[in-house]
């Protein structure tokens, strides 16, 4: 049985998504992702990651090429 983890570091949120770090902090500061913070350590709950995935287009500006 694998436990899922409650929130991700951002390092963790841009290897659980294949994102960047810098993209993620970027939708962060965008108000599309929601952060939480102890202190100055930055997690991303599972959930907010997901809903932050599954909001993004279904495809690219401009449409698929």
């Amino acid at each position: 049985m694998t436990i899922q983890k409650l929130a991700y570091t951002f390092d963790e949120a841009a290897e659980q998504s294949g994102y960047s770090v810098r993209t993620l902090k970027q939708a962060v500061a965008d108000g599309n992702l929601a952060a939480r913070y102890a202190n100055s350590k930055g997690v991303i709950r599972h959930e907010d990651l997901a809903a932050w995935l599954d909001a993004l287009p279904a495809e690219p500006p401009g449409g698929i090429r």
